[in-house]
């Protein structure tokens, strides 16, 4: 039997691929944005990412599974 966590996990995962696959609508309707993703659609979007965080804790009482990435043309420098 899967445990909550690998659930979660798999949500998070299928709204990720969702996000990456769907990225140049995203693109023109929310540049510039941080945007939460839940059940493979936008749930809401800010420029604010406290705020796209108490909102989708919200709307979704816990936030697990939810994909938040940002939205740009640019590409994201990621130092590791």
């Amino acid at each position: 039997m899967e445990s909550e966590y690998v659930r979660w996990m798999k949500e998070f995962e299928r709204n990720q691929r969702w996000f990456i696959d769907d990225f140049e609508r995203i693109l023109r309707e929310y540049r510039d944005k941080f945007v939460a993703v839940w059940n493979q659609k936008v749930i809401d979007a800010d420029t604010d990412l406290e705020k796209l965080s108490e909102s989708v804790k919200e709307k979704t009482r816990s936030a697990k599974g939810v994909y938040v990435g940002y939205v740009s043309e640019k590409p994201i420098e990621m130092i590791l």
